[in-house]
């Protein structure tokens, strides 16, 4: 059953996770993206854990600006990455 309250493209975007601990500062990709969150590209043993909050510079394609840093929360892995939802964010 779908849960997702916004369609999500499929789009393969740099994205840059900027403080986690245990991966330090590593550029990644997206697979998907909507105005809530973003679908990471990153093996399962390298996703932080359902819950946690991390800071994101992305593109700026949503926001009008060339990048953005946006706080996000994990909130599902699978083998292939983690889903995260974007947090103090209003369209």
């Amino acid at each position: 059953m779908e849960r997702r309250e916004q369609d999500r493209q499929e789009v393969s975007l740099s994205v840059e996770i900027i403080d986690p601990p245990n991966l330090g500062k590593v550029q990644l990709r997206t697979r998907d993206l909507s105005k809530k969150g973003a679908f990471i590209l990153l093996s399962r043993d390298k996703c932080l854990p359902v819950g946690r909050v991390l800071s994101l510079r992305m593109p700026g394609i949503l926001w009008g600006e060339e990048t953005s840093t946006v706080s996000a929360r994990v909130v599902r892995l699978t083998e292939e990455g983690m889903g995260v939802q974007f947090l103090d964010f209003d369209f």
